[in-house]
């Protein structure tokens, strides 16, 4: 299974099923704990499920990985955005 937790994940992320999406992101962590597109996916699943504490660890963490310029542009904004702090 390469991509397709994050890609599954993703769905159920844009179809509002946050927990799903959450689940699923998750499992994909555990075999790329080093990939930083999935810590921000699994830091936006926590924000829409309202979990900010959990997805400013994500968010924080994907920084730290050193995703594309564009991708940490679009990490810093959902940082700035997650409103639980």
């Amino acid at each position: 299974m390469t991509n397709t937790a994050d890609t599954l994940g993703w769905a159920y992320y844009y179809m509002g099923a946050f927990p799903a999406a959450i689940n699923m992101l998750q499992d994909r962590l555990k075999n790329s704990p080093e990939n930083p597109t999935y810590h921000y996916h699994l830091g936006l699943a926590y924000q829409k499920n309202r979990d900010y504490a959990h997805a400013k660890e994500q968010l924080e963490r994907a920084l730290t990985l050193h995703p594309t310029p564009v991708e940490a542009d679009k990490i810093r904004k959902a940082v700035a955005e997650n409103t639980g702090g």
